[in-house]
């Protein structure tokens, strides 16, 4: 039997590094995941698929949202509504979907790198295997970032700098941030290309559903 979500994946994956493109990329990855997991009786396969449609989903209705305003000047929300939201209850609304869209994305995010440990098991691959751990090697450097930022703007006085940075001292706590990011770039484009050939490389034949 053929496996059509090898080449989705992998496709799926590789339009993650295409400008503008790139938005396709969810719904062909999310659609690999959920055929994976009809394949192979793995839930967890399918939850992640389902998952990803759901974060894209409502991210792209929230920012259609938060837009049309500048298309449509008298939408409620927007400024020249005629029986506009109020503020308070706008920035609820934002703040809530804001928080749900982080829940969603972290769920996603945590089902992504169990989902590539059980496929690495499944399909005796150590391609899956080592893009789930180069998923969470950078989820400790986006950690590790996140806290040399927090931690060096909440000390008091001017954060000490090189003189060659000197001129450049009021923007210390994002030169903090720079070399973390840099290399949690570096590392998510690591993980990315190991998906690429972890589902490139799945074998064309189907395997039984475990029982």
């Amino acid at each position: 039997m053929a496996r059509p979500y090898r080449w989705l994946g992998g496709i799926g994956y590789i339009l993650e590094l295409v400008p503008y493109i790139g938005l396709i990329s969810p719904i062909l990855v999310a659609a690999a995941w959920i055929l994976m997991g009809r394949d192979t009786g793995e839930r967890v396969f399918t939850i992640l698929g389902i998952l990803i449609i759901m974060t894209c989903s409502l991210a792209i209705a929230f920012a259609a949202w938060l837009a049309l305003p500048l298309i449509w000047p008298l939408a409620p929300w927007g400024m020249g509504g005629a029986h506009g939201i109020p503020a308070q209850l706008l920035g609820i609304i934002v703040v809530v979907v804001i928080l749900l869209l982080a829940g969603l994305a972290t769920a996603s995010f945590i089902l992504d790198i169990i989902a590539h440990f059980r496929a690495g098991r499944i399909f005796n691959s150590r391609w899956f295997r080592a893009a789930g751990w180069a998923r969470i090697i950078l989820a400790l450097t986006a950690v590790i970032a996140f806290m040399a930022f927090v931690t060096i703007s909440a000390a008091p006085g001017p954060p000490p700098v090189t003189p060659l940075l000197e001129p450049y001292a009021a923007f210390a706590p994002l030169l903090a941030l720079f070399w973390p990011l840099a290399i949690a770039l570096m590392i998510g484009l690591i993980a990315i290309i190991f998906s690429i050939v972890a589902f490139f490389t799945i074998p064309g034949e189907a395997t039984p559903a475990p029982s």
